[in-house]
């Protein structure tokens, strides 16, 4: 900023906070999506997962009847039909879990990239609110000592010499470090 001026320099800093602000709020509509899909994934799952082992528990049954039974052939038909659907049941229902547990695991990663994106948006965040905070210090300090060195009003509420002098070298500091903040990317 211009000393000489009293029109404060322009915030460099709002059009990237404004879109990491965007970001951040399609991020988390995002998250939001992802942790209902999740959620409904999960219960899908555990709902297949309990009638597959019901399955599992119904053809275990059978094979133990079939190995038992030495009657009547109807009897051997029929608990032969029960194994074929207990089979084809548990097939069916093993390839849903199966299909379900590679889609939560999908979303699931798609929810850990979104949630470590957010972390880097938050992160990206503070430092530049920190940074417009400390650039903002550094204009007002040096605005104050460029008034109170000798130029302009404070000129005239500053009779030492020594003084005017020593804060015009304190200013000169100042410009230094800010350069070299700058060079080295504050």
């Amino acid at each position: 900023m211009d000393p000489h001026n009293k029109v404060p320099s322009p915030d460099n800093y709002a059009a990237f906070l404004a879109r990491l602000d965007a970001a951040t709020t399609s991020l988390t509509t995002r998250a939001r999506a992802l942790d209902k899909a999740l959620s409904a994934i999960s219960l899908l799952l555990g709902r297949y997962q309990r009638a597959l082992r019901g399955w599992e528990r119904r053809l275990v049954r059978v094979d133990k009847e079939l190995d038992r039974h030495s009657g009547e052939p109807q009897t051997s038909a029929a608990l032969h039909e029960l194994q074929r659907t207990a089979v084809q049941m548990r097939s069916m229902h093993s390839e849903q879990v199966l299909r379900l547990t590679e889609k939560l695991s999908l979303k699931q990663g798609q929810r850990d990239a979104v949630g470590r994106s957010l972390l880097e948006l938050e992160v990206i965040r503070a430092k530049l609110e920190t940074s417009r905070r400390l650039s903002r210090d550094r204009e007002n300090l040096g605005r104050a000592l460029y008034e109170l060195a000798g130029t302009g009003s404070g000129a005239a509420k500053i009779p030492d010499v020594g003084l005017r002098n020593d804060l015009r070298e304190a200013r000169e500091a100042v410009i230094l470090a800010e350069a070299l903040l700058e060079v080295k990317g504050s």
